[in-house]
Order: structure tokens, then C-alpha cells, then sequence
């Protein structure tokens, strides 16, 4: 078939997450999330997309909104949580269907372009899960049907675990490119809001929280959780739990059972930066225990 055809109809899913974690003795991994690909075949890449004649158009945002709205109908039918229009990520969703229809082709990625974590990350969200459906049809009536009648599709547009979602449509010469790109977002919190979060979490156990005369100081707990191992400071902690995590509404399973073990009766919370994540988003927390 011509490659600029207006009868083509392909499509692709993929979906990339991220595990958290250093591999230290202390550093547990909390709601891991693992790598995953998606990919239903192989997709050629194209030269640089001036050499592609033809005219990029937008249709109404109607149409993206309709897919949005089937979206929405087919998680509710299932009790799953609706999505939420993210403007954030419909630009990075605008910018590779652009990059689709120059081409006159689907890809993930074509040459000289970042990959989907990096497209979101740039464009300023911030996530712990990403994923993304494209395609091309006829007509973009066609898109929502497809998706839904792939395994790799229908699992991004149902899946819980994602909370927003981008979505972009771009003409070329008649024919649709479609992008939906989805997020498990994380928010931005201070180091301040970190700690008073598990703060609250830890006081709930019993735990007397926060630096007093027998235990580390904030600033060597935060020093604590920038370390992969060992301690700044005189107050040896009995324990320190290193972790990372995408949400901070409990606590890792090891370190309750630590706390429960009744040998701790102080903590101290540190929050720091976490430089092993990429472009995906976590909190990185110490916790010292102390008797």
C-alpha cells in the first residue's frame, strides 16, 4: 500500500514505569513498580519529517474530548477511578502526534526524539507510572474502537493504577494520528511536608517522633537519607529504614514489623532528593529508630 494512503490503520501501546531503591541493606523497595513494554510490532522510524510533503492539521478538540469521555465510560462501567484531563500531558501528547504525521507513520519514538518518560518528564509532569497509546485511521472515530479491541491498549485505558491523561489528534493529507498518554502523577511536596507526613504515619504506632536530646538532629537525618549506608552522626540510630515511595499514606511493610517488634520507642524522619529515579518522581525517606 501507498505509504501515504489514506486507508491505513495501525497501532501501537506502550506502557514504562519505574522500581524505586537503592540495593542496600536498608534501603527497602516500597510499591516497586516495574519496567513494562507494551509494544504490539515492530514500527519502522522515517527520516527527518521536512522531507515528508503534506499539510499537519488540527481537527476540533471534540474529537479529543471524545476520547477522553469513552475513556471515562469504560472505567466507570468497571468501577474503576475516572481519569482527569492533564494539560500537561496533552502537550506532550501533541507534540509526538505532530511528530507522527510529519513522518506519516506510528512509532514511540522516531529518531532525534526523547522517549515517552523523558517527552512527559520535559514537558514538566511529574509520575511514577507513564504509559501511551498511538495510532493512525481513516477517520477518528475509529480510535477509541481499536484501542479497546487491543490487549496492550485496553490495559493502558483501564488500568487503576493511572489518575490523568493527555490526548492529542493531528491530520496529515486526510489521514489521523492519535496519541493518549497516561500518568499515575505524583505531587510536589516539600522535604518539610514529606517528614510531617510519616511524622503523622509513625506517631500513629505509638512512636515518640522527632529529635530530642538522645536521638539524631533533622539535618542528620536528611543527611541519613542521602547516604546509602552508615550514619553522619554520635546518636547511632538502632535502625534505619531507606526507602522510596511514590505516595505517603503508609509505611513499608518491613518497618512495621520493626516497630511492631516493641524494641523502639523514638523515631526521627529525614526526607531528601532522589537522584536514582530518571524521570520518574519519588519521595526518598530515612527513618531512625531508636530505643
Amino acid at each position: 500500500m501507498d505509504q501515504t494512503s489514506p486507508e491505513r490503520i495501525r497501532l501501537s501501546a506502550q506502557a514504562f514505569s519505574k522500581s524505586h531503591g537503592r540495593p542496600t541493606a536498608s534501603r527497602n523497595l516500597f510499591f516497586h513498580i516495574a519496567v513494562l513494554l507494551a509494544a504490539l510490532a515492530p514500527l519502522p522510524v522515517f527520516g527527518a519529517a521536512a522531507s515528508i510533503p503534506g499539510t499537519l492539521t488540527r481537527p476540533t478538540v471534540n474529537a479529543e474530548q471524545s476520547l477522553l469521555a469513552a475513556a471515562n465510560r469504560e472505567r466507570a462501567a468497571r468501577g474503576i477511578p475516572q481519569l482527569r484531563f492533564d494539560p500537561v500531558l496533552a502537550q506532550a501528547a501533541r507534540f509526538h502526534a505532530q511528530q507522527m504525521a510529519a513522518h506519516a507513520n506510528i512509532s514511540h519514538q522516531f529518531a532525534g526524539e526523547p522517549d515517552l518518560s523523558e517527552r512527559g518528564a520535559n514537558a514538566g509532569a511529574h509520575f511514577s507510572v507513564i504509559s501511551e497509546n498511538v495510532a493512525e485511521a481513516p477517520s477518528a472515530s475509529m480510535f477509541h474502537d481499536m484501542w479497546m479491541h487491543s490487549t496492550g491498549h485496553r490495559e493502558n485505558l483501564l488500568d487503576p493504577r493511572v489518575n490523568v491523561v493527555g490526548v492529542a489528534i493531528v491530520v496529515r493529507n486526510g489521514q489521523y494520528y492519535a496519541v493518549e498518554d497516561f500518568a499515575s502523577t505524583v505531587e510536589t511536596l516539600s522535604f518539610n511536608r514529606q517528614e510531617e507526613a510519616v511524622t503523622e504515619l509513625l506517631a500513629r504506632t505509638g512512636l515518640e517522633v522527632g529529635p530530642s536530646g538522645r536521638t539524631s538532629t533533622l539535618a542528620q537525618a536528611r543527611l541519613a537519607c542521602s547516604m546509602d549506608s552508615g550514619f553522619p552522626g554520635r546518636q547511632k540510630p538502632w535502625f534505619i529504614m531507606r526507602y522510596n515511595a511514590d505516595r505517603l499514606d503508609r509505611l513499608p511493610s518491613q518497618l512495621e514489623s520493626r516497630i511492631r517488634s516493641g524494641k523502639y520507642h523514638q523515631a526521627v524522619v529525614g526526607a531528601c532528593q532522589d537522584s536514582s529515579s530518571g524521570h520518574f518522581t519519588a519521595y526518598n525517606i530515612a527513618v531512625l529508630l531508636y530505643p
